[in-house]
């Protein structure tokens, strides 16, 4: 996430919020059910911090609780900035569960350790990451050792209940959850994303006039083109970058 603080600190002032329970996060003392409970620590932040309606980016998990806040907050954000936002089928996400969140309890002859860096092997190449198919293969360029490490001590850092916020998340990767919001949203899809597939879906969907879907060329300056583009319409203003857009509105 620093090459995006960078990125979107160029715009005026970036603050990085670990999920409870994940990076250096307590985590939740009940966390409960779903993602309102995130929804709702979200809220009690940006509050102790007095900021004034801020632009909310979120990837992955992190975009779902930017929807279900802009949806229960929308007079305290000014827009919502997302990636990776999927549309599951409910056969796929059924099917995708149990597989794709193995059981990461410490076990006395360490084989969680080999479990966890096997899943994150693979978890940058594939889609589901379990399954190892040539159609699931998104990315066949190696990852470096150091990432791969870095996630690993993420995954082990969450603990066994890493899952709470991911599988919360699963549930809510479909058009019906967007259908309400209101809050101005810009969802950014790029060549080499791991979820383009199921991003692509949304195409489809009858979303609310507020949502705008954006798609970036492959590679990260392109990504980082439209992101910056995408933002500045949120804050009205004007781009940061001058290395050429890439993006174009599908």
């Amino acid at each position: 996430m620093e090459p995006l603080l960078s990125l979107f600190a160029q715009r005026g002032r970036a603050i990085a919020w670990d999920t409870p329970g994940y990076g250096q996060s307590d985590p939740l003392p009940a966390p409960g059910v779903g993602l309102a409970p995130y929804v709702e620590a979200l809220h009690r932040f940006i509050g102790i911090l007095k900021l004034d309606r801020p632009v909310i980016y979120g990837s992955a998990t992190g975009a779902q609780i930017a929807i279900e806040y802009g949806k229960a907050y929308p007079r305290h954000t000014r827009g919502l900035l997302l990636e990776n936002v999927a549309w599951f089928y409910d056969d796929e996400r059924e099917a995708m569960m149990e597989p794709y969140f193995p059981d990461l309890t410490p076990r006395a002859d360490g084989s969680h350790f080999a479990e966890t860096w096997h899943m994150v092997n693979q978890l940058y190449r594939y889609f589901p990451w379990y399954d190892t198919s040539p159609e699931t293969l998104v990315n066949s360029a190696a990852v470096p050792v150091d990432v791969l490490h870095k996630t690993a001590l993420d995954y082990l850092r969450a603990g066994p209940d890493y899952d709470l916020a991911y599988r919360a998340a699963f549930i809510n990767e479909r058009p019906e959850q967007l259908q309400p919001l209101r809050v101005p949203t810009r969802i950014l899809r790029w060549r080499d994303s791991l979820l383009k597939k199921y991003s692509d879906r949304l195409d489809a969907a009858e979303l609310p006039v507020s949502i705008e879907m954006r798609f970036a060329d492959s590679g990260l300056e392109a990504r980082f083109d439209g992101l910056d583009t995408a933002l500045g319409e949120l804050l009205g203003g004007a781009s940061c970058r001058h290395t050429g857009t890439n993006y174009r509105k599908n």
